[in-house]
């Protein structure tokens, strides 16, 4: 209890204390604020921070650019005389229009303009034959900053006007004959004003049909759509999971196998030599290979799907990333890869490719497809390709050949049958199993081992993969579908 009033005491004391010595510098802290008062400065001197802001986003280009003014589309109309070409633009007041001709064509350059739709995407107008005396019509993208109109005559240079109207741009494109018609008819038609017969002969010619024909080009390094992930046909930007695609295109454009493919796509790395007849990479640090179940074709699980790496009937390649990718089965979390195939198509299509390189590196191509009847409702595909190369290393050749067939019958409005087959036939001769570490990064009596050095000792490898199956599908609705596939494969590793 003693204890207790000591401690309440000691308190009391402690408490006047402090409170001795806070009325001690009272003065002190008074002088002190008000100094800092008079330091404060006033609400009209504060500067204020800006209260807009501007989002930038990447699009692919020739993107709309600060200070350019976009052409949000582009028609042709037939006139009287010739045809309007029309260049739809809130600013055409704005634009900057530079002319000249070089033999029939007559060029237009606007500065300061882009083609660019509503929703961001750039693209081409063009017009082929859209009247008599003009063989084309074409509206494109020079650069960032400039849209290039060109009309070509088919016999002379046409003539060409320029309007600016609240539409936007109107260039006004005749025939050089068409041109020149209404100054031997001014004179008929102030001798003799109620004569109808000089006006008969255009409404003749307005009868005849006019065709205009427009193409676009797509982006083809842009995929908007991957059936990985939920196995239709899906907008990348409503599947929540990471899905990278490499299109045709960029295949196309590197030339690559399923090796250089896979290079594009990041946290992929190599990990078997170039010489080895199937991939073996690395997803996310887990490996990625025919044998673990991580490879699929058009969303099956396959074993063998990148043997060769030759891409030849390969429309595009999707990589599945993340741990999701275990809904396919038994694979490491690291991801998939699916490896879509060409489809028929119902116009005729021919390609022939060829292609050589160094370590006598010869390839061949040819990729063929259309109708098979006149109603369209089977179509064929076939692709096929022979490959043969060396490797820097001494004594080894690799031979690959491949054909992929595939045909479709529609045999209903909503119910498609395709058989689709193919053959991989694979031979390694002398295959490069390395080098030892003595003699190449430690030191070796003998000597130093060459880097071109092939230790292989008659190891051949000779691989093959056959592969026949089809795919069903009903549409009951718009919404609704049924899809049954089956697919039958053989690979063959043997030395």
């Amino acid at each position: 209890m003693k204890l207790g009033l000591l401690s309440v005491n000691f308190y009391l004391q402690l408490v006047a204390i402090v409170s001795g010595c806070l009325s001690t510098f009272a003065p002190l802290s008074g002088l002190a604020e008000e100094i800092s008062n008079s330091q404060i400065p006033q609400l009209s001197e504060i500067k204020l921070p800006d209260t807009s802001a501007r989002m930038l986003v990447q699009a692919p280009l020739p993107s709309v650019q600060a200070g350019v003014i976009p052409i949000t589309s582009v028609k042709a109309n037939p006139t009287d005389k010739g045809v309007e070409v029309i260049l739809q633009t809130t600013q055409g007041d704005q634009l900057q229009v530079a002319n000249r001709s070089t033999g029939n064509s007559f060029i237009a350059d606007i500065t300061g303009a882009q083609l660019q739709l509503a929703n961001g995407d750039s693209f081409v107008f063009r017009s082929q034959k859209p009247i008599a005396g003009i063989t084309e019509i074409t509206v494109i993208n020079v650069d960032a900053n400039t849209v290039r109109v060109t009309v070509v005559g088919e016999a002379s240079l046409p003539t060409v006007e320029l309007f600016d109207d609240n539409a936007g741009l109107i260039f006004a494109a005749a025939p050089a004959a068409t041109a020149t018609q209404p100054q031997p008819e001014a004179p008929q038609t102030t001798e003799k004003p109620a004569t109808e017969a000089p006006q008969e002969k255009p409404a003749a010619q307005q009868d005849d049909p006019i065709e205009l024909v427009v193409t676009g080009e797509q982006d083809g390094y842009r995929v908007p759509n991957a059936s990985t992930a939920t196995r239709t046909d899906t907008p990348l930007r409503d599947i929540p999971q990471s899905i990278q695609v490499i299109p045709q295109q960029v295949i196309r454009d590197q030339g690559a196998d399923a090796y250089s493919a896979l290079r594009n796509i990041p946290s992929i790395r190599q990990n078997n030599p170039s010489s080895f007849s199937s991939i073996r990479l690395t997803n996310r640090g887990f490996f990625i290979n025919d044998f673990f179940g991580n490879t699929l074709r058009n969303g099956i699980k396959d074993i063998g799907a990148t043997l060769g790496a030759e891409l030849a009937g390969i429309e595009r390649i999707e990589v599945f990333q993340g741990p999701a990718s275990v809904l396919f089965g038994n694979a490491p979390p690291g991801g998939s890869i699916n490896l879509v195939t060409k489809q028929p198509l119902r116009d005729p299509y021919y390609s022939i490719e060829a292609n050589f390189g160094s370590y006598d590196f010869y390839r061949g191509a040819v990729d063929i497809s259309g109708p098979l009847d006149t109603n369209k409702k089977v179509l064929y595909r076939l692709n096929t390709a022979y490959k043969t190369q060396n490797f820097f290393h001494d004594f080894s050749e690799r031979k690959v050949f491949v054909i992929a067939p595939v045909v479709s019958f529609e045999i209903g409005d909503n119910t498609k049958l395709t058989l689709e087959a193919d053959y991989v036939d694979i031979q390694n001769d002398s295959l490069f199993l390395g080098l030892p570490l003595v003699g190449t990064v430690l030191p070796n009596p003998n000597g130093k081992i060459p880097r071109n050095r092939n230790l292989n000792e008659g190891f051949n490898q000779f691989d093959s993969a056959l592969r026949i199956g089809y795919a069903l599908e009903h549409k009951f609705s718009d919404n609704w579908s049924l899809r049954n596939t089956f697919r039958y494969g053989d690979v063959s590793y043997r030395n």
